[in-house]
């Protein structure tokens, strides 16, 4: 059941709901209120039991990132909270990745009878995966050798993200179009033949098998810098992007994020 729900999981409520079952969080303990501001930020002030023995804590979402959650402290007397970890779930057509990342930053919430005030205080620094899960098909990966192939996978998403910021990209505003312009560059030799880039060629190529896929390596080594060469010949790189696109995205945007979640909102308590 929690498998069919991830693959048709197009809807973020969906998303939602699966990764409070994986994690256990949608059962961690009670809600004390929930806020919502209009540009699309929510935030839950629960009372979780479940690894956090009796401690409160701020949930901090964004409607344009289904899939991820800001923790942090409760806030102090003055308001300030720290930001602590970063939940996130995001599934694909042969299972998911669930992680919780590690963070550092802090922002005040000053809570009022009916509202509250949400004020981003500076950086926030992500540090490292501490646990999570993986799903492939029929296979579950936990413990230990899921946060080998997290992290590992974690490095290879940021080399690939911090290419793409070179080329020159458009925005993006939902994960549907950032899949539309860079599925065809990354692996033409899966996209309709119209759809390839102009530096396609086959003539002269000499190909390589990784993932059941012959790779045109004349093609990897004119587009890509050398260090990605090997992930996108042996295949590493189809699979991240068929496993963990919605993770790709969102590396991609992180400073995106950033900027969300570091402005001023005014909430209004709805529950």
């Amino acid at each position: 059941m929690l498998a069919c729900l991830l693959i048709c999981s197009g809807c973020a409520s969906l998303v939602e709901k699966a990764g409070q079952f994986l994690d256990g969080s949608g059962f961690a303990g009670k809600t004390l209120g929930v806020y919502r501001a209009a540009a699309g930020m929510e935030i839950r002030y629960v009372q979780v039991k479940k690894e956090y023995p009796d401690k409160k804590k701020l949930v901090v979402s964004l409607s344009a990132y289904p899939g991820v959650q800001f923790w942090t402290s409760a806030p102090d007397n003055e308001g300030r909270v720290f930001l602590e970890e970063l939940h996130f779930l995001g599934s694909s057509y042969t299972g998911w990745n669930q992680f919780t990342l590690e963070l550092a930053g802090e922002a005040r919430f000053v809570l009022q009878r009916n509202s509250a005030l949400w004020q981003g205080q500076g950086p926030i620094e992500r540090v490292q995966i501490s646990r999570g899960t993986i799903r492939r098909n029929h296979k579950l990966l936990s413990g230990e050798e899921s946060l080998t192939a997290l992290r590992n996978r974690y490095t290879r998403i940021a080399a690939l993200t911090e290419w793409m910021h070179t080329q020159d990209p458009p925005d993006f505003t939902n994960l549907k179009h950032f899949e539309a312009y860079w599925k065809p560059l990354l692996i033409p030799e899966l996209v309709p033949r119209k759809k390839r880039p102009v530096g396609w060629t086959t003539e002269a190529a000499s190909w390589v098998q990784g993932e059941q896929v012959s790779w045109n390596r004349q093609y990897t080594a004119k587009v890509f810098p050398e260090p990605l060469w090997v992930l996108r010949n042996s295949g590493a790189l189809l699979r991240d992007w068929e496993e963990a696109l919605s993770w790709i995205y969102l590396d991609y945007q992180w400073d995106r994020i950033l900027q969300g979640i570091s402005q001023e909102y005014i909430l209004t308590k709805i529950k």
